[in-house]
C-alpha cells in the first residue's frame, strides 16, 4: 500500500482526529442521557476512525520521521515519542474496551470498566493535545 503524500497526510490526519474528538464528545453526551447502546456504537465509530488514522497515516509518518533517528534528544523527537506512546496505549485500551463491550449481551460488565474508560479518554486527550502541538510546530509554525 502506498503512503499518502507527506504534505497532505498531516492535514488529513488533523481532520480525522477532530472528527474522532467530536465523536468522543458526542458519545460522552449520549452516555449521560443513559443511551448506552448508542454510546457504544459511537465509541466504536471513534475507535475505528482513530485506528484507521493510526494505521494509514500516523504509523507511516512516525516510521519516516528522520529527526527521531538523527536527533533523538531533540524536543520534537521526545514529544513525538511521548505522543506516540500515549496514543498507542489509548488506542489499544480503546480497541479492547469496545471489543469487550460488543462481545457482551449486558451493560452490567461495562460499569466495572468505568475507571479504565475514563483513563483511556484522558490518555487519548493528552495524546491529541500533544499531536496538535506537534502539528503546529512542524507544519503551521
Amino acid at each position: 500500500m502506498e503512503d499518502l503524500d507527506p504534505l497532505i497526510s498531516p492535514q488529513v490526519n488533523t481532520v480525522l482526529q477532530i472528527t474522532t474528538l467530536i465523536l468522543l464528545l458526542l458519545s460522552i453526551g449520549i452516555k449521560r442521557l443513559r443511551k448506552l447502546a448508542l454510546h457504544g456504537v459511537t465509541m466504536l465509530g471513534a475507535v475505528i476512525l482513530n485506528f484507521s488514522s493510526f494505521v494509514l497515516i500516523m504509523l507511516p509518518s512516525l516510521l519516516r520521521t528522520e529527526i527521531i533517528r538523527t536527533q533523538p534528544a531533540h524536543t520534537v523527537s521526545i514529544a513525538t515519542l511521548v505522543h506516540s506512546s500515549i496514543g498507542l496505549i489509548a488506542l489499544i485500551l480503546g480497541v479492547w474496551l469496545v471489543a469487550s463491550w460488543h462481545l457482551r449481551s449486558s451493560f452490567a460488565d461495562c460499569f466495572r470498566n468505568k475507571r479504565l474508560m475514563r483513563l483511556t479518554t484522558v490518555l487519548w486527550l493528552i495524546a491529541l493535545m500533544i499531536g496538535f502541538l506537534l502539528y503546529y510546530i512542524l507544519y503551521a509554525y
